[in-house]
């Protein structure tokens, strides 16, 4: 099969994963999510950002991984990474970061030492986001708080709500996209 065990145990993930297994699929995530970055970092210098294009990423990677036709994986994988990076850098305009469009930066890419202004916009920010939240419906604003607020993994989501790790994917997808209607509303 491989060249020795990790390239099997490689391979039993992807083939695990293609025939619809979450758990294999979040292995795949957990052990290429910081390779990925550091491909997707370098093409658009913002931790936020990158971030981003990483969970698009993962999402195209988990509707055609079934269609993988084998070769280096790694390398499968870099080439849609980048591809989502350049795409963001061909933007005709780059909206400028929005507080929704934000929300990674309340995950692992926080500022490591704010100034007292940054941390204060950032607590009125969160304070109106959450506000903005409660309009959501119920599975959204659970999600949406349990993931961005309450550092829960996409597994422990779905667990929780009885749900697949796609569904949880979905209702993130969905609730910055109605945060973003709502935002640009006010």
């Amino acid at each position: 099969m491989g060249k020795g065990g990790v390239g099997d145990l490689e391979k039993e993930l992807i083939r695990r994963a293609a025939a619809g297994d979450d758990y294999a699929f979040t292995q795949i995530v957990e052990r290429f999510s910081p390779f990925l970055l550091a491909v997707i970092l370098p093409v658009v210098q913002d931790p936020v950002t990158a971030e981003d294009i990483l969970q698009e990423t993962f999402v195209q990677v988990y509707r055609h991984l079934p269609s993988y036709g084998g070769g280096s994986f790694k390398h499968w994988l870099a080439r849609i990474a980048v591809n989502k990076a350049i795409d963001w850098k061909r933007q005709p305009q780059r909206r400028p970061e929005t507080l929704v469009e934000d929300l990674g930066r309340i995950d692992s890419f926080s500022i490591p030492h704010p100034s007292p202004e940054e941390e204060v916009v950032y607590k009125e920010s969160l304070a109106y986001l959450l506000n903005l939240s409660g309009e959501l419906p119920e599975e959204y604003r659970r999600t949406l708080i349990g993931f961005y607020l309450e550092g829960k993994d996409y597994r422990t989501l779905a667990a929780e709500a009885g749900v697949t790790i796609k569904t949880v994917e979905s209702r993130l997808y969905r609730a910055r996209k109605m945060l973003q209607e709502r935002w640009k509303g006010r």
